[in-house]
């Protein structure tokens, strides 16, 4: 087996890599002394493998005491050049951040406007589209149809920004609406069954009724005769008689009196009295008038 080392191209970092290059030489002497544990159950085997371990460990911490002191010079070198580098970079940094603040200026006043854009559009989308729902609340199917043949019709290019969220949400409205249609015709469907039910059991109530004998009349309770009503006061004068009764009017009563030759006065008392219940009959002489 070649020695790795020896096929290294020649660099600046030969003279370090020496030691590790003895070990590496002395692996091949160490696999074939040490590659089979020995067992350690037996007194031979047990002396043996601490031999090994020994042998083993000190070429282990040697190779990597060997490692520390090649790196060592070049993790100075590079200590220094990350030192170097950070005060630098600090420089650099001194510089970049003003700009860096200028440009986070603008852009967070650009998200701010591009956020309220959105915001006017969401809105817009409230009132343009997710309305529809509102709209739909309590319509019959027909007008539901209608309203989904508009709402297929909306435009959502106008809506930039959130092109895609508007795309969404009419899907949306357009799958709650054809659902609320589909309800809508089943309630109407039913509503439509139930009233010819009602109306098929109210033709048939009818021709029952009419198929049905008619009842036999119960006989009219007898009617009593009114009395004729009497009249409340009489006057005779020469065997005429005449009366008033209290739908009689005054004034013709009196044109009576007075037409048999009572003066206005005595006739104006004589219906006094009959009208008080004072006189019940009274008797005229056609001749003297008293």
């Amino acid at each position: 087996m070649s020695n790795a080392a020896e096929n290294l191209a020649p660099q600046p970092y030969a003279a370090e890599l020496i030691e590790l290059n003895n070990v590496e030489k002395q692996l091949g002497e160490l696999r074939a002394k040490y590659g089979t544990v020995p067992d350690y159950a037996t007194k031979e085997g047990y002396a043996a493998g601490k031999k090994a371990i020994q042998a083993l460990t000190k070429m282990r911490t040697g190779t990597d005491k060997a490692r520390l002191a090649i790196t060592q010079p070049h993790r100075d070198f590079v200590a220094q050049v990350n030192e170097r580098a950070k005060g630098l970079i600090a420089e650099v940094e001194k510089l970049e951040k003003p700009h860096r603040n200028a440009k986070q200026a603008v852009d967070e006043a650009e998200e701010r406007k591009r956020q309220e854009r959105i915001a006017s559009l969401r809105e817009k989308l409230s009132k343009e589209v997710t309305s529809y729902l509102d709209t739909a609340a309590g319509l019959g199917s027909t007008a539901l149809a209608d309203l989904i043949d508009a709402a297929e019709g909306i435009d959502t290019e106008g809506y930039y920004d959130i092109t895609s969220e508007a795309e969404d949400e009419k899907a949306r409205v357009l799958r709650q609406l054809r659902d609320m249609h589909a309800q809508a015709l089943q309630r109407e469907q039913l509503a439509a069954q139930q009233e010819e039910i009602e109306r098929q059991k109210a033709e048939m109530a009818r021709m029952q009724a009419a198929m049905a004998p008619a009842a036999p009349a119960e006989p009219a309770e007898p009617t009593v005769p009114a009395e004729p009503a009497k009249p409340r006061e009489v006057v005779t004068a020469g065997g005429t008689v005449f009366g008033f009764d209290d739908e009689s009017p005054w004034d013709e009563a009196l044109a009576d009196l007075i037409g048999l030759g009572i003066d206005v006065s005595a006739a104006e008392c004589v219906l006094e009295a009959i009208s008080n219940g004072d006189v019940r009959h009274v008797t005229l002489n056609a001749t003297t008038g008293e």
